[in-house]
């Protein structure tokens, strides 16, 4: 790192500590939520200042988002706490999955960051559901299927075809689950998901028909 941005790193540093002071003394916010926040934030900002560096370095985006997710997660819980317990675990898992999104886009030849990054977006979507019960479950089931149907559509997917076992496997489990639970019982989308399934059901019934022929 060249004098030049230690001296920006540094006052940056000061500037985020001042807005810190600022903010306790405004809105008389505990200081010290905030300043271990700032912590993790600044760790999280070094991994990332040597992804920006060198892109080879892609494993950096990891801890960089895990860290930033923990500034993110004790931030909000102390500015505020009424988000922060309820959506604090959502943010958290956003972050860690952003950080595999960002290791696939730095590698798209690789697809294993498909699989964690869709199910943390997944999790941190059924963290966020109030009550949690039949609907998250079907929430997770839906959200693992439509990660191992992006798998599917990747390139990968043209040579081997197992990625659509488990999209279809959770695809079922979920809209099972989800009609069961009765969540979309006298509303829109329960209307729409229904004509889906049966649209769906009609082209497989043609389509199989048709191929028979």
């Amino acid at each position: 790192m060249s004098s030049q941005s230690k001296r920006i790193f540094l006052g940056v540093l000061l500037i985020l500590v001042g807005v810190l002071f600022l903010l306790q003394q405004v809105f008389s916010i505990p200081f010290g939520g905030l300043f271990i926040a700032l912590l993790f934030a600044i760790g999280g900002a070094v991994f990332l200042y040597f992804l920006v560096k060198d892109r080879t370095k892609w494993w950096a985006a990891i801890p960089g988002f895990v860290l930033l997710g923990l500034g993110a997660l004790i931030s909000s819980s102390s500015v505020f706490p009424e988000f922060g317990n309820r959506f604090g675990g959502s943010l958290f898992l956003a972050f860690i999955g952003l950080g595999f999104l960002v290791v696939y886009l730095l590698r798209t030849d690789q697809w294993w960051p498909i699989i964690p990054a869709g199910v943390l977006f997944t999790l941190a979507v059924v963290a966020g559901i109030r009550g949690g019960g039949d609907l998250a479950g079907a929430v997770f089931f839906l959200g693992v299927g439509a990660t191992f149907s992006a798998l599917g559509l990747h390139p990968m997917g043209k040579t081997e075809k197992w990625p659509w076992i488990p999209a279809g496997i959770c695809f079922a489990l979920g809209v099972l689950i989800l009609a069961l639970s009765g969540a979309l019982v006298e509303t829109f989308a329960g209307w729409v998901w229904a004509l889906i399934l049966i649209l769906a059901g009609g082209f497989f019934v043609v389509w199989a028909l048709m191929r028979k022929e």
